[in-house]
């Protein structure tokens, strides 16, 4: 996992509350990755803890509930944090457009084509679909989660909502 560091934004605009994504600031219990090396500092709850390999504040608690919005996917995109960006769209509803650097991946693909696409669990997944009326997205991104993979992220808005706040796509 990499250590994401947000200067100006909010971690609750970047990521939901109570996703599970490695941060240097656990945005749920408030502890601090410089403060859990020391005695004093543990997580309230119980239940996050330091991920030995990147140092980072992991916070499980409510995990399937973690979010993007536009702004917050847009910052992730332009930091070249490495993540995997799924639209979850197929056959009829996939018009070819994408966000930049996004691979088509249904909710319904076959677990090789799954590990192939995503061979680390650990990734950092982003899934989306055409908006927020659309269930694909979080399809996806429950189907991820029952096979374990543990930084799965949704961003509800989809196509329409990136297109809509005026951000660049790709056509295939």
């Amino acid at each position: 996992m990499k250590v994401i560091k947000i200067a100006s934004i909010a971690v609750a605009a970047l990521v939901g509350v109570g996703s599970s994504i490695a941060l240097a600031h656990c945005g749920t219990c408030g502890v601090d990755k410089d403060k859990a090396a020391g005695k004093d500092a543990a997580c309230p709850s119980g239940a996050c803890s330091m991920d030995a390999k990147s140092g980072a504040m992991v916070c499980p608690v409510a995990a399937k509930e973690a979010v993007v919005n536009t702004e917050g996917l847009a910052t992730l995109l332009n930091s070249k944090v490495a993540l995997k960006l799924f639209d979850a769209r197929s056959g009829k509803y996939d018009d070819g457009q994408r966000i930049p650097g996004a691979q088509q991946l249904s909710p319904d693909a076959d677990e090789a084509v799954i590990a192939k696409a995503i061979p680390d669990k650990g990734a950092l997944v982003v899934t989306y679909c055409a908006g927020v009326k659309c269930p694909a997205s979080k399809a996806l991104a429950d189907r991820l989660k029952k096979l374990g993979y543990s930084n799965v992220i949704e961003y509800p808005q989809g196509i329409a909502g990136w297109l809509e706040a005026g951000k660049a796509v790709d056509k295939k």
